[in-house]
């Protein structure tokens, strides 16, 4: 599906945010490999979801969608067997790395596949983990084979500054090994970790699912975690909240309006220990005037970001790497400088988003720097119209709409349907407030 986007001045109306991606992630896993009935309420099921529900249903596991927001998981069996043939994770980290994890549980061990390798994105480090644990690994170009052999819990050591995913994985499988002269799993941190939040956020779930986990992290965020063995998750309800990472780039269109916009988004669980819940202070830092209404769920935008000059400022994207792409967006239209530092990671995203975001807006006239590990954003009078390339990736896809829906002339971006990874409806929902797209 192709787009031509069509400049506004505004927006107004109101929106529903989509489920939380990360939360559906967790949940799906969880209800997967528990050995009894699970209910989750409005999960996120297509893009990179489906691709986990596909991927647990391959493996066994019983998931019937009994209403459109309602599915019941159930597994009962004492092994998961995995196909013959390698299972497709196409380009999901979460879906990739936990499986490589959930090979530790498989009978007779698991192969996997998928445009995520032939992307080369980061996978060597827990694998090695894994390996440690008790597996033996083949890697090709195409495949990852994981055969469980003598799996033992043990003290492995994994970097912390690479991917949070690696944490997640071992987080989610390790508490079902069975004791074997040790106790527990200990996870040594070798290096700070990164998008910590997201494994708080896997904590806290785990803890929902009655597993138990001693956090052992320092301030500098290292340290270790000892998760004991031999536990079982507990069958439950899982209610899945509004996602912030994708309501921030609703949010950015709406603070971009140049005449005062009318937008309510809702299904925001303020309670919800989502990281990027900061975007609502990051948009009110760069001149927005947003009402929150926490018992109703709900943020009103009233006051777009100012473009008179204001003090230049920093984000540290360390612990929201998903903002980082309608940030960049955002700073092009703030009259400040802008700068977008602890981006490094961000380069073995679905693509490298600094370089994929960095390209695209400087086709459209802006004004930046690129470093290694870090974005400047200059003052920019205006964008241009222009035919944009996400590069596969659903939230560089996202912020580029953004940034053509307020750009001088028309642009055009292709294969826009990418953004169902994460946000199956944001040409839907920003249609109702009054963008202007023609669909091809």
């Amino acid at each position: 599906m192709d787009l031509e986007i069509f400049p506004i001045k505004t927006l107004k109306g109101r929106i529903t945010t989509p489920p939380s991606k990360s939360h559906s992630h967790r949940a799906f896993f969880i209800a997967g490999l528990t050995e009894s009935i699970s209910v989750i309420n409005n999960p996120l099921s297509l893009g990179d979801v489906e691709v986990t529900i596909n991927a647990l249903k391959s493996l066994g596991v019983k998931i019937l969608k009994e209403k459109e927001n309602k599915f019941l998981i159930d597994f009962h069996k004492a092994k998961l067997i995995a196909p013959e043939e390698p299972i497709d994770c196409r380009n999901s980290g979460t879906t990739f790395r936990t499986l490589c994890a959930l090979g530790l549980l498989t009978e007779n061990g698991i192969r996997l596949s998928g445009e995520f390798l032939k992307r080369k994105r980061p996978i060597l480090p827990l694998l090695e983990a894994i390996k440690q644990l008790g597996a033996e690994i083949e890697v090709n170009e195409d495949e990852i084979s994981i055969k469980p052999v003598n799996v033992i819990p043990k003290k492995i050591k994994l970097p912390g500054d690479i991917s949070s995913q690696f944490i997640t994985a071992l987080l989610l499988i390790t508490p079902l090994l069975k004791c074997k002269g040790r106790d527990a799993t200990i996870i040594e941190l070798t290096s700070p970790l990164t998008s910590h939040p997201y494994i708080y956020l896997t904590l806290d779930m785990l803890d929902q699912a009655g597993i138990t986990i001693k956090q052992e992290i320092s301030e500098d965020l290292m340290g270790n975690l000892v998760i004991p063995c031999s536990q079982y998750y507990r069958g439950q309800v899982y209610n899945i909240p509004g996602d912030f990472s994708s309501a921030a780039y609703v949010l950015g269109a709406a603070t971009l309006a140049e005449n005062e916009p009318e937008v309510i988004i809702s299904n925001l669980d303020f309670d919800s220990p989502q990281p990027d819940r900061k975007i609502f202070s990051y948009l009110k830092e760069m001149g927005a005037n947003i009402l929150i209404n926490p018992h109703e769920k709900m943020a009103k935008i009233k006051k777009g970001i100012s473009r008179s000059p204001l003090e230049d400022f920093s984000i540290d994207c360390r612990e929201t790497p998903d903002l980082f792409p309608i940030l960049a967006v955002m700073g092009c239209y703030t009259n400040k400088v802008l700068k977008l530092y602890n981006i490094k990671n961000l380069r073995s995203k679905e693509s490298d988003r600094v370089s994929g975001i960095s390209r695209e807006l400087k086709k459209m006239g802006a004004n930046l720097e690129e470093h290694e590990d870090q974005l400047i954003i200059k003052e920019n009078k205006k964008l241009n119209g222009a035919d944009l390339n996400h590069g596969d990736d659903h939230r560089v896809a996202m912020a580029l709409i953004v940034a053509a829906m307020f750009a001088e002339s028309n642009s055009y971006i292709s294969n826009v349907e990418i953004i169902k990874d994460s946000y199956p409806t944001f040409i839907e929902d920003l249609q109702k407030l009054g963008a202007h797209f023609k669909i091809k």
